[in-house]
């Protein structure tokens, strides 16, 4: 069982055959960042806010990044869907994309979003976070603290048609935290948003939780990843005025290298000492222990990512309705540092 489960792992993990590479961008020199890797570069949109004309205006040299809009439609110098955004270019699959900031979502008629993209001829690929107070094809709810929540979009293209938008693997969602319950990121604090973009898997977190997680249609080749600001329709009408800013702590970009699931030969496949069923699952998995079974943490895996959702106590079901449909790991670590491992596939 052992070798079938290594054979397993193996044909999930993807060896980078593309330049790496590895910048912290944290925007302590004023203006224009220059020490970045050979053959990209930087750029800024300022559609929005057009007063916002120059590299000091987005990078003072404080440490910090500032992207500010303006609720004045009528100067913006996009009339149909206008940006205010900076720009990185270019990075390929394979690779950690990670931005902290604060101020992204606005409540009413703006789209936050950290996203790739690169277009030849009608041809586009692109991987993104968007975020908004309240989506407008949702459901109308609150949007501040402590009862409201941030809705989002995830989205991945692979060598699409302008003019169809398809082929398309996306879906749209309230953000949530560890437990599982949605929030609201309208609170003025910094949030760390991530995209592991892998040539066949991209899993997107919001502070180190794992919010969505696609294998199909998965962007490739060279990009730029922009963040900032977007007019979009589904953001909704304006109900803020004057001026917003968002500010970007640090940019980051990492390679993603292939990862070992299990850090341990102890372990055992498919064992009668946990049942789970019903397995497929939609969206709720139960489980029955051996009686005499003594048990340290449980965690699920993604076998494409190593990405890990630990279960916080013993329980007897295990929700699994917000993964993406895959296979998955149930991975129990017992008090002797055996691991039993459980093969679970989302439907």
């Amino acid at each position: 069982m052992k070798r079938l489960l290594l054979l397993t792992i193996c044909c999930y993990l993807h060896f980078i055959g593309l330049a790496q590479i590895n910048y912290v961008e944290n925007f302590n020199e004023r203006g224009l960042p220059t020490n970045i890797p050979a053959d990209s570069y930087w750029k800024f949109y300022n559609d929005i806010n057009p007063s916002q004309t120059e590299w000091s205006k987005f990078i003072p040299g404080d440490g910090k990044a500032y992207i500010t809009v303006d609720a004045d439609v009528s100067n913006d110098t996009d009339a149909t869907y206008p940006y205010q955004t900076l720009v990185f270019g270019g990075v390929a699959e394979n690779h950690k994309l990670e931005v902290r900031m604060k101020g992204a979502p606005v409540d009413g008629g703006l789209v936050a979003f950290i996203f790739t993209y690169h277009q030849v001829g009608s041809t586009f690929n692109e991987v993104d976070i968007e975020l908004v107070a309240n989506d407008k094809n949702s459901t109308p709810h609150e949007t501040l603290p402590p009862n409201g929540w941030t809705d989002a979009r995830f989205n991945t293209w692979r060598d699409a048609d302008e003019n169809t938008a398809l082929p398309h693997t996306g879906s749209a969602k309230a953000i949530i935290d560890a437990n599982g319950d949605n929030i609201s990121l309208v609170d003025d604090k910094f949030h760390t948003y991530t995209i592991d973009w892998r040539a066949d898997e991209v899993d997107f977190f919001i502070d180190d939780v794992l919010q969505e997680s696609f294998n199909t249609n998965i962007a490739k080749g060279w990009a730029e990843i922009i963040i900032g600001y977007r007019h979009l329709p589904w953001a909704g009408d304006f109900n803020w005025s004057g001026s917003h800013t968002m500010v970007i702590d640090y940019f980051k970009i990492e390679p993603l290298g292939a990862k070992s699931i299990l850090n341990s030969n102890n372990f055992e496949m498919d064992t009668n000492e946990i049942q789970i069923f019903p397995n497929p699952a939609n969206d709720i998995l139960n489980l029955k222990y051996s009686h005499n079974l003594e048990i340290l943490k449980m965690e699920i895996i993604n076998p494409i990512s190593s990405k890990v959702t630990t279960i916080k106590s013993l329980q007897n079901q295990i929700d699994i309705s917000t993964l993406a449909k895959g296979v998955y790991f149930l991975k129990t670590t017992l008090k002797n540092n055996k691991h039993l491992i459980h093969k679970v596939l989302k439907l």
